[in-house]
């Protein structure tokens, strides 16, 4: 009878401490989705230091041999002019040259007319004015030729020189100025920092209206990449007219954002 009795006492014992250790599983598991979490955002504010610029230089003409000269005369003055400002050769791309023929509006082609005149005798004339369907009218064969020249900067100031002397060159078309920061990922690095920083200082706000203490830093996500697109301004056609201007490019934004999670104490 006591053996019964001590195997039945060891057997509740061994339930509840099962019952208080699945228990004590449950409360762990479920502190784990207490806690604050927020987003932080931050941008770094920078100034472009690389530019591209991308002009064409077209002509039209019967005889490719003759626009061609023309249009590799006024190429090689856009890429002395750039040389001149210090514009290194790797910094110049004048290679993309493009030929297409220029469609003209078909022409009329009579292929028959008939012309009714009374005489002076009274008697009826019929003249008629025809062509031979085997001769067809040949037009005359139109291209165009063209040679896009891109040039990089890294000083705006060369920008506004370079496309002053273009201009007065003659070109057909200049393509938005592309503006871009180089080292891109130092600002990102700093745009990042700030944005862990700031999500603390909306944790502790939270915390506070809450009445609530902020405890220790327990989760951190990078929602955010070092994902950078350069910026362009207008572009201008058959631009001829003279130009004066300084540029001035302001700044550009690189973004950051992260989710934090802190507990609660």
């Amino acid at each position: 009878m006591n053996k019964l009795l001590i195997s039945f006492v060891a057997r509740l014992t061994a339930l509840s401490i099962y019952i208080v250790l699945m228990q004590s599983s449950y409360v762990f598991a479920n502190t784990s989705e207490y806690g604050i979490e927020v987003r932080g955002q931050a941008s770094v504010l920078v100034e472009p230091d690389s530019f591209a610029l991308s002009i064409a230089i077209t002509e039209q003409g019967r005889l490719t041999d003759k626009i061609r000269v023309v249009v590799d005369h006024k190429s090689n003055q856009v890429i002395a002019f750039a040389k001149q400002l210090g514009i290194k050769p790797s910094q110049i791309n004048s290679a993309r040259v493009s030929l297409r023929v220029v469609k003209d509006n078909a022409t009329i082609n009579v292929r028959g007319l008939e012309v009714n005149q009374r005489l002076p005798n009274n008697q009826k004339s019929k003249v008629f004015v025809g062509t031979n369907p085997t001769v067809q009218n040949i037009n005359p064969q139109y291209f165009e030729l063209s040679r896009t020249i891109t040039v990089s900067f890294k000083n705006i100031k060369n920008y506004d020189q370079f496309l002053n002397q273009v201009i007065k060159i003659g070109v057909s078309h200049i393509s938005p100025l592309a503006m871009s920061v180089g080292d891109t990922d130092k600002y990102y690095q700093q745009a990042l920092a700030l944005a862990i920083k700031n999500a603390k200082t909306k944790a502790e706000q939270i915390a506070i209206q809450s009445e609530q203490s902020l405890g220790q830093l327990v989760y951190v996500k990078e929602l955010s990449s070092n994902h950078y697109r350069s910026r362009y301004n207008a572009s201008t056609r058959q631009a001829t007219a003279s130009f004066e201007h300084n540029s001035q490019v302001g700044n550009q934004a690189i973004n950051a954002s992260v989710l934090v999670k802190y507990s609660i104490e």
